[in-house]
This record gives structure tokens, sequence and C-alpha cells, in this order.
């Protein structure tokens, strides 16, 4: 039987995890900056802040690209950072793994 890798979500309540080149969350793209984002869980909320990267970090509404700079987003929400499509929850299951 597979486990759920967001069962471990919870764990990370409270953590930031940098998105990047040189992050805990690794994206090896040169459109991403070494330290492209942050992503944190705080009172059950997903909080996702652009670290000042070069090719910025948006968020895909209705097939437009919107600039994002920081606050609340859910869980399911396509985001592209640089020219990389991401959702939360690809994001968070890969920080789960740092989670002891």
């Amino acid at each position: 039987m597979k486990s759920n890798p967001l069962a471990r979500v919870e764990l990370l309540e409270g953590r930031t995890f940098i998105i990047g080149r040189e992050g805990h969350i690794y994206i090896t793209d040169p459109t991403i900056s070494k330290h492209h984002a942050e992503i944190s869980i705080n009172n059950g909320k997903i909080f996702l802040r652009d670290l000042n990267s070069t090719n910025g970090t948006f968020l895909l509404i209705d097939k437009k690209l919107v600039p994002f700079d920081e606050g609340f987003v859910e869980l399911n929400q396509p985001i592209v950072f640089g020219k990389i499509l991401k959702t939360p929850r690809s994001l968070l299951i890969t920080a789960a793994t740092f989670v002891p």
C-alpha cells in the first residue's frame, strides 16, 4: 500500500522552504533563480513569496500569467516560476521529504 505524501503536510506547519536552483525544493532550470521563492504553511494556509527573482513568479489564472509577489495560494493553484509550471501540492510533496 502506498503512503499519501500529503499526509505529512501538517508536519510542515510553521516551516519555510526555499524554491530554486539552490533551495530545499530544487528546480534545475536557467529561468529559476538560486533562491527564487519561498513557501510555508501558517495556520493551515499556504503562503508563497517571490524572493526578488530574476524571471518572476506568476499565477496562471484563466490561461493568463498574473505577476505574483506574495500571498496565500490554494493547494492546486498553477504557479509559474520563470518558465516552470508547478502547484503548491507538488512543491509541498517535495518539501515533506525534508521532514524527519
